[in-house]
């Protein structure tokens, strides 16, 4: 009996070593899977990074594009105050041109009352013929607007089919405005000449209710 104890403390030995084995090996599995779980690398999975990589160039372009467009404004508005502030400075016997005329009118007749149907601004002199814009709109009542820069006076004509609308004489640096009706045609003339001795610039802005 004596000689086969160690063998079965042996062959106990044996069969119990496959549980721990068994164990051991579930473990490492449960780790390395628990690990490959919690791995990220911070990027959008694999068939999202196209359209991730897409959204992200399309956000940025957008912003420089909002970028550009806030300078560009910038810019607009710098140059439409030095045109303005050239206009306003200027000597009232010195007539202006370009874009510093367009900056007074656009300061003396602003767009802001009404549907804006028409504008024009010019210069008119003592020894030239009058000055004629011509206006198409809808018919029916409106509201015109002038104003003349200068020393003198100016005066303003409006005609629709030879009918005359409306005629006056008026000082310059300041605006004024009157009733009119355009008629079934939709077409005014208005026509602006020097009334003194001296040039001025004039403008006009026809607007609707």
């Amino acid at each position: 009996m004596g000689p086969h104890a160690p063998e079965g403390r042996n062959a106990a030995g044996r069969r119990g070593a496959p549980p721990v084995a068994a164990a051991l090996g579930m473990s490492v599995a449960l780790c390395i899977a628990g690990c490959a779980y919690q791995y990220d690398d911070g990027l959008a999975p694999l068939g999202r990074r196209d359209a991730s990589a897409q959204a992200s160039a399309s956000a940025s372009a957008a912003a420089d594009a909002s970028a550009s467009a806030s300078a560009a404004a910038r810019d607009l508005a710098g140059r439409t105050r030095s045109q303005r502030g050239a206009a306003t400075e200027a000597p009232f016997g010195q007539l202006l041109g370009g874009t510093a005329l367009q900056a007074w009118a656009d300061t003396v007749l602003p767009d802001d009352s009404g549907l804006s149907a028409g504008s024009d601004a010019s210069a008119v002199w003592p020894d030239k013929a009058p000055y004629t814009m011509g206006i198409d709109t809808d018919p029916g009542p409106a509201t015109l607007r002038f104003a003349c820069r200068g020393i003198g006076l100016a005066s303003v004509r409006v005609t629709a089919d030879e009918a005359p609308l409306l005629d006056i004489t008026f000082a310059c640096n300041r605006a004024w405005s009157r009733a009119v009706v355009v008629p079934s045609s939709g077409h005014l003339e208005v026509q602006f000449s020097a009334a003194g001795d001296a040039a001025s610039d004039v403008a006009y802005r026809l607007t609707r209710p």
